[in-house]
């Protein structure tokens, strides 16, 4: 798979291909440049005719040839944002390379640049080099470390993202910060964390609604860092929470900006027309308005999953025969030195309206019932062989929603699966039903294994 350099032939793109030349020899890649002469919208600084570009296209890859390094070239006539999409050489390229000066605006009235378009359609990862281009070949040369910042999410994009940042450092050191952006307010509903808030007692600056909780803050950065997992290669990693409102491109900018980064590498949606214009776009502002250059990583990369035995397990219980049978499975289930979290969630009555009203999302047990419900789950904890070898954890809340309260409790705790056996005693009121059952396949974004009654 080859390494493709797109080019208007004009003087302001000289770092992209010399950026593409480096890297595809640390790749031991061949490199195909593509010049692109558009006789409609011709670029300011780029040839006025058919034999000027190939002469220029020529001089081109014979100044890029180094050893070890294959430079082929080809002309491409028409308009770039149409051409480079369709190819077929950029269609099975490894990477695709190309500047963000020099190009001419896709038409007169659809002013989106010609790389913002390409980046956004192309199904492979396009790199977009800006004036820094000359840290990329540094770097590509063995010369310097590459300043990386990649934003992470938990869509498949950001995997995407995640997965070619391991290719990346193959080529050379990267240094490599990960930057989620988050909704402190939407993360606390999110997880349920419920630490008793009392507006009246906090300062003045703690008030403010971009402070993320201290518990927030402990299972984020858990998240961010299973999302980005173990990086091969040579470099540092540190890990960023953003908290943040309004667009998420806005907030990666800024603290690209605020580190000096060299590369700022996100996923790409790949949406168009309408459902781009309702769901915005991380990569389209982050494209338009980086001072550094952008690697757009589209969903269609691949990325390895491997099938293992779930970690980490979560039970819900309401001490009925079915919660003791769903324990039973999920000690089957899980993995030697995982963890299986026994969760009670009591429904909240109108007498308990008094102690929280001060709490978010969902809280603990009533002061008079929660230690006597953490003994009744110590209880249930198997005695059996090899039941040592897994690590039992218990927890009691309270939430007038169960399936809400029990999906919160899968985020919080970072479970890999759900086992719920549902019961049809009467009379229980903190029965897990199949109703219950039923809103937690639904809503809950992990799987989920039901032992019906």
């Amino acid at each position: 798979m080859a390494v493709v350099c797109a080019t208007n032939l004009s003087d302001v793109t000289g770092r992209a291909p010399q950026a593409a030349a480096a890297i595809a020899a640390r790749l031991g890649e061949p490199l195909w440049l593509l010049g692109v002469f558009d006789s409609q919208h011709p670029s300011p600084q780029g040839p006025r005719s058919r034999d000027e570009a190939r002469a220029r296209l020529s001089s081109e890859a014979a100044r890029l040839l180094s050893p070890g390094l294959t430079v082929e070239s080809r002309l491409l006539e028409g308009a770039p944002g149409t051409l480079l999409v369709e190819d077929e050489l950029v269609r099975g390229a490894r990477l695709l390379v190309l500047s963000s000066e020099g190009w001419s605006p896709v038409s007169l009235w659809y002013r989106t640049p010609v790389f913002e378009r390409v980046a956004q359609q192309a199904h492979v990862p396009v790199l977009v080099v800006r004036r820094q281009g000359d840290a990329l070949a540094d770097w590509a040369q063995g010369r310097r470390r590459l300043q990386v910042l990649v934003g992470v999410d938990d869509s498949r994009t950001s995997a995407a993202a995640v997965a070619w940042l391991h290719e990346l450092r193959r080529v050379g050191p990267c240094d490599v910060l990960a930057v989620s952006v988050c909704s402190p307010v939407e993360e606390r509903e999110r997880l349920g964390i419920h630490t008793p808030v009392h507006l009246e007692m906090l300062d003045p600056v703690v008030r403010r609604i971009e402070v993320l909780d201290p518990q927030v803050e402990r299972v984020l950065l858990r998240e961010l860092s299973e999302r980005v997992g173990e990086l091969p290669g040579e470099g540092s990693l540190r890990l960023h929470l953003e908290p943040g409102f309004g667009r998420p491109a806005d907030h990666l900018l800024h603290v690209a900006h605020a580190n000096a980064v060299d590369l700022l590498i996100v996923g790409n949606h790949q949406r168009g027309g309408l459902a781009r214009l309702w769901h915005g776009s991380v990569s389209a502002g982050v494209l338009r308005h980086a001072e550094q250059s952008v690697a757009c990583v589209p969903p269609t990369q691949p990325v390895a999953h491997r099938s293992v035995p779930p970690r980490a397990v979560l039970v819900p219980v309401d001490f009925s025969e079915a919660s003791a049978r769903a324990i039973s499975e999920a000690r089957a289930l899980v993995r030697p030195g995982g963890r299986v979290h026994l969760l009670h969630v009591h429904r909240r009555r109108p007498a308990d309206r008094a102690w929280v009203m001060d709490h978010y999302g969902v809280v603990p047990e009533p002061p008079r019932e929660q230690a006597a419900v953490l003994e009744r789950l110590k209880a249930l904890v198997p005695r059996e062989d090899g039941t040592a070898s897994v690590h039992w954890t218990m927890e009691g809340v309270t939430g007038d929603d169960v399936a809400r309260a029990i999906c919160q409790a899968t985020e919080r705790e970072g479970v890999d699966l759900v086992c719920v056996g549902t019961s049809d005693a009467p009379g229980h009121a903190d029965a897990l039903g199949e109703a219950v059952a039923r809103a937690l396949v639904e809503r809950c974004r992990r799987p989920v294994v039901v032992l019906p009654a």
